[in-house]
């Protein structure tokens, strides 16, 4: 069943902290959490984000003007990728950990990890996807 949810997407990288809003769906098949909304960054156009879950896992896809695909692992490097009209770039993620503090899907999901663009490092990123059910 898909369910209305508001998202606080919380992202932190040096000194410099991002807090984003955003409306989106929430549900949930064969024992992965799946939570799909519009990206509210004007820097990334008209792109869709889905984000999927589960005990060993967050997977990142965005698809539209911007098409990325990401996987975090706890502990591991992942390769992925980051397109734009202008070209693709290779990326890996290093991921540090994984935080999931969610029932029913709602809650808190966060991780670090460090960034690799084409090999060669980009920093660390924190991530913090609050979820809360749409209030009518």
């Amino acid at each position: 069943m898909k369910r209305s949810v508001r998202i606080r997407i919380e992202s932190k990288q040096a000194d410099q902290v991002h807090v984003r809003e955003a409306s989106g769906e929430l549900y949930d098949r064969n024992g992965s959490y799946y939570l799909r909304y519009a990206e509210p960054d004007p820097e990334l156009g008209k792109t869709t984000a889905t984000v999927k879950w589960d005990e060993s896992h967050i997977k990142v896809i965005r698809h539209g003007d911007v098409e990325s695909d990401l996987t975090f692992r706890s502990g591991e490097r992942t390769p992925g990728s980051f397109a734009l009209p202008q070209g693709r770039l290779p990326l890996e993620c290093y991921t540090h950990g994984i935080e999931r503090k969610l029932s029913d899907g709602l809650g808190s999901l966060s991780w670090s990890y460090d960034m690799y663009a084409d090999g060669t490092y980009a920093g660390r990123i924190r991530l913090r996807l609050t979820i809360e059910e749409e209030q009518a």
